[in-house]
Parts: structure tokens; C-alpha cells; sequence
């Protein structure tokens, strides 16, 4: 029997969920040495459109199992590989979660640079093989310093393949007018704040910017998109058969914000497969997918991305070359056979060792009432200073500077998802210090309590009020309620 690869994720949606789904079919091969299962740990409603797919396969899917359950297929794993990012239920498994004796792999899905999409040493520390899916991880200061040797042995680059049979007998349609693209997160998180912006002030005849995906800023920006000339921004939503937007689609446009979390962007290699030029911002990840007006084009701001767009549509042979070059270097980079061999010789280094038992190094108690919030904070590791200082101050006086740092996080920290304090603060409602820093952001602006799902409070009295509902002693908690109230 084929050895078992214990995938852990919260979920199986956008980029990550391809690259899962194209593992387990690549796993039915014969050829193939291993066996996939994926255990799908995520408590919230998980996306219809994301688990779709894997129904076809329902024998390797786990979905909200009990922990005993969970130790079991851990037990009966040769490998396990945790999917890592900034996301509650991941920290919870590793902190609060009694791991069997287990290989485990931490694979990880974040360059891990900015927050709250941040790497740490202890989570390093928790892994037998850290695993990448960007090169510009190795950049990152945990791996590059010469002190951190251990490190650097754990970490291992893997490229995940372009599904090809995806795109099978994809060719290139007559349309009218010229399509740019944008198709993956609408998230101001990820996506660069001046997207729309920057579209609209291209000018070209019947530009037309197909935008498909979904995220938490998808209302806002379909709402933004009426300030400009509406007809040029079609949105698609979801789209499942991606081909048929790429066989439509003259350049992909995908600005990104300098401070995005993101690794191996499945739809930039797809697109290139596609033959499709992709501009790109100048940000590290990009860097390492794009060579520079060979296989792609990638710019330093607003006005080089909308003068690259404007150049291509006036030269069309550019757009030839450059589709052409980047389809070779998929086609020679990125086949599912080198990558899936190159994948399967870092399990089979790993089964050469043992398994073993493994504790987090801070631990903390799931009774604990300030979970939510601890967790959080070792979610961010060194960088975690203004949270840090002000849950050790525990109400005892007004800690302005760090209360002013907090009231100013920056957007990432802000948005719903993606390891931010209200995702944090959505799995831990009645964390009092978790409630207390919504608090204080939404002090800045109060809208930013507006978007949030249930059961997040909706005005910053209700987060202060909150606060002191589940700390009843703190005065500091009591201090802001009061003046929030005025």
C-alpha cells in the first residue's frame, strides 16, 4: 500500500485549493509512491464552489472531525503536512492540539514577511520540514541569518506544477475591444488599494477589465467601481473554469500592495501556460516568478503599470513574444511530473527518520480565558509589541502609546480574514482583550466594525462593553467603555 500523506488545512478554497486538488489527482497515478488525505479542521461554512471539486473523491476528505478522530489519522500517517499560514484554527491545532507521535511537514503558504502573515521561530521549531512554495522565504531573516543553522536545514523550496489538463485545448478567442484581467482575492489585503484607480486612467479604446474572484472587499470594490466609467469593470465572481476567461483575455493586470502575504500565485503561471502576458508589481514574490520583459512584465508603480498596459496594447508582437516565452517556461518549470518528483524525495527524506512527539513551546490552556487573544499574539511573534505590551499591562493604567499603536494598525490587521485581530476575535468572541483591541481600532474608524460577519460587534461601545462583559476587574477596559459612551 502507498504510503499516507496527512494533509491538515481549514480549508481547500482559491490558489491553495488547486494545488491540493491537482496533489490528489496526481496521487492516483500509479507512478505515484504516496496516498492523499486531506482533514478539513475549519469550524465556519466552508465555500460550496471550494469543496465542489473534491467530491468526486469522498474517501480522502475529512471534514470537522472530533479530535479522537483526528489522532487516529494522525497515528495512522507516515507523513503529516500541516498547510500553514496566519489562521486561528491552525495556531489552535498546533498550541492547544496533543500531536501523536508523528514526521510532520509545515508547508508553508505565506512568503511570511509582513503581518499578519508572519513566520516564527516556534513554528519552525514545531516542524521535522519546513516547506516553502515561494524562493523569497529563503530571504527571510529566520533562514538567511548564519545563526540559524537548524533552520535552514528544515527548509526546503518546492514548486507546485500548473494543472495542465485544466487548460487542455485552450485557445484564444476573437472579441472585441481589449481585455485586461484581474482574476484572484478581491482583498485590499492583497490587492493593491489603487487597483481601480489605476484601470481606469488606462487609455485605451474599449478596454474592457474582466475581474473574477471573491474576497472580503469584493462589495466595496464592485461599489468603488461606480465612481469611474462603469462599463469598463466587468465582475464575474467565482469562476470555476477559468479558461474561459483566459481565452479572452489579452494582458493579465495583477497589482498587488507591496505588503501582500502571497507565494507561488497559481493564476500568474496559469496565465502564463495561457500565453498571456502578466504585469505585475516589482514585489519580492512576483520577482521570483517573473523574469523581466522576457516572460512577463513587472513595474515599480501607478505610472509604469499603466504605460506597460498602454505599450502592449499598441504592440502586439510584444504581446506574442512575451506569451510565447512565458507558455516554454511553464511548460519546461512547471510539469506536474518534476514537480511531484521533487515533492515525493522530500517525503522520502523525511520517512527516514522516526516519528516522534512534539510540544509547541507556549502552550496555553484552552480554558484559558484569554486564549483568543494569546493566541493571536503568538501568531506574531516578535513583532507583536504594541499587543504584547498592552495585554501585560492588564488594566492596571492607560497605556497610551501602545493604545495609539493599536488604534493605527495598518489594513492588514484591519480586514476580516487572513490572521487579522477580528478573524482572530470571530473564532474568540468573548476574549476580552481581543474585544478591547476592536475597540480601539474602530476608534479611528467606526465603519471598520460595519463589514464584519456575526457575531463581531458592530460599534465601538459594544467592543468596550464586550471588554468588561468578560473582565470585570480591569480598569483600563472600564475606562474606554465610559468614554466611548459620551
Amino acid at each position: 500500500m502507498k504510503k499516507l500523506i496527512l494533509h491538515i488545512t481549514p480549508h481547500v478554497s482559491g490558489g491553495l485549493g488547486r494545488v491540493l486538488f491537482t496533489t490528489l489527482k496526481n496521487s492516483l497515478k500509479k507512478k505515484s509512491l504516496f496516498r492523499h488525505e486531506f482533514l478539513i479542521i475549519d469550524r465556519k461554512p466552508l465555500a460550496k464552489e471550494s469543496i465542489k471539486k473534491f467530491l468526486k473523491y469522498k474517501k480522502n476528505i475529512h471534514i470537522k472531525k472530533n479530535k479522537t478522530f483526528i489522532k487516529n489519522k494522525i497515528f495512522e500517517a507516515d507523513i503529516v503536512q500541516v498547510e500553514f499560514w496566519n489562521h486561528p484554527e491552525i495556531y489552535e491545532l498546533l498550541i492547544g492540539f496533543k500531536f501523536p507521535a508523528s514526521r510532520l511537514i509545515l508547508c508553508c503558504h505565506i512568503n511570511g514577511f509582513s503581518r499578519p502573515q508572519l513566520i516564527t521561530q516556534n513554528v519552525i521549531n514545531f516542524s521535522d520540514i519546513f516547506m516553502c512554495a515561494s524562493k523569497v522565504t529563503k530571504d527571510h531573516a529566520l533562514f538567511s541569518s548564519g545563526k540559524n543553522i537548524q533552520n535552514s536545514k528544515k527548509f526546503r523550496f518546492i514548486k507546485f506544477p500548473v494543472d495542465l489538463m485544466r487548460f487542455k485545448n485552450l485557445k484564444k478567442k476573437k472579441h472585441s475591444g481589449f481585455n485586461v484581467s484581474y482574476i484572484g482575492t478581491l482583498d485590499y489585503h492583497k490587492l493593491h488599494r489603487d487597483f481601480l484607480k489605476m484601470s481606469n486612467s488606462i487609455n485605451i479604446p474599449k478596454v474592457k477589465f474582466l475581474i473574477c474572484g471573491s474576497g472580503d472587499d469584493k462589495a466595496r470594490i464592485e461599489n468603488e467601481s461606480k465612481k469611474y466609467f462603469n462599463e469598463k469593470f466587468k465582475f464575474f465572481g467565482f469562476v470555476e473554469n477559468i479558461k474561459k476567461i483566459l481565452e479572452i483575455t489579452d494582458v493579465l493586470g495583477y497589482p498587488l500592495n507591496k505588503k501582500h502575504y502571497g507565494t507561488g500565485e497559481q493564476i500568474i503561471l496559469e496565465s502564463m501556460y495561457a500565453k498571456i502576458p502578466v504585469v505585475a508589481f516589482s514585489n519580492n514574490p512576483e520577482k521570483v516568478i517573473i523574469q523581466n520583459k522576457k516572460n512577463g512584465l513587472l513595474v515599480k508603480d501607478a505610472k509604469d503599470y499603466i504605460n506597460t498596459i498602454e505599450r502592449l496594447y499598441a504592440n502586439k508582437n510584444e504581446i506574442k513574444k512575451i506569451g510565447s516565452n512565458a507558455h516554454e517556461h511553464i511548460l519546461k518549470n512547471f510539469s506536474s511530473s518534476a514537480c511531484f518528483n521533487n515533492l515525493e524525495k522530500i517525503y522520502n527524506e523525511l520517512l527516514l527518520k522516526k516519528k516522534k512527539l512534539r510540544v509547541f513551546k507556549n502552550l496555553i490552556p484552552i480554558n484559558d480565558k484569554n486564549y483568543g487573544s494569546k493566541l493571536f499574539i503568538q501568531s506574531l511573534g516578535d513583532k507583536a509589541n504594541e499587543f504584547l505590551k498592552s495585554y501585560k499591562n492588564k488594566g492596571r493604567s492607560i497605556n497610551i502609546k501602545a493604545n495609539h499603536n493599536i488604534k493605527n494598525a495598518e489594513i492588514e490587521l484591519r480586514s476580516i480574514n487572513k490572521g487579522s485581530l477580528f478573524q482572530y476575535l470571530y473564532y474568540y468572541p468573548n476574549d476580552p482583550y481581543l474585544n478591547f483591541w476592536a475597540g480601539l481600532i474602530s476608534l479611528k474608524d467606526e465603519d471598520v466594525l460595519k463589514e464584519k460577519y456575526k457575531p463581531l460587534p458592530k460599534t465601538t461601545y459594544q467592543c468596550f462593553s464586550r471588554a468588561v462583559k468578560f473582565d470585570k476587574i480591569n480598569k483600563e477596559f472600564k475606562y474606554y467603555k465610559k468614554i466611548s459612551n459620551i
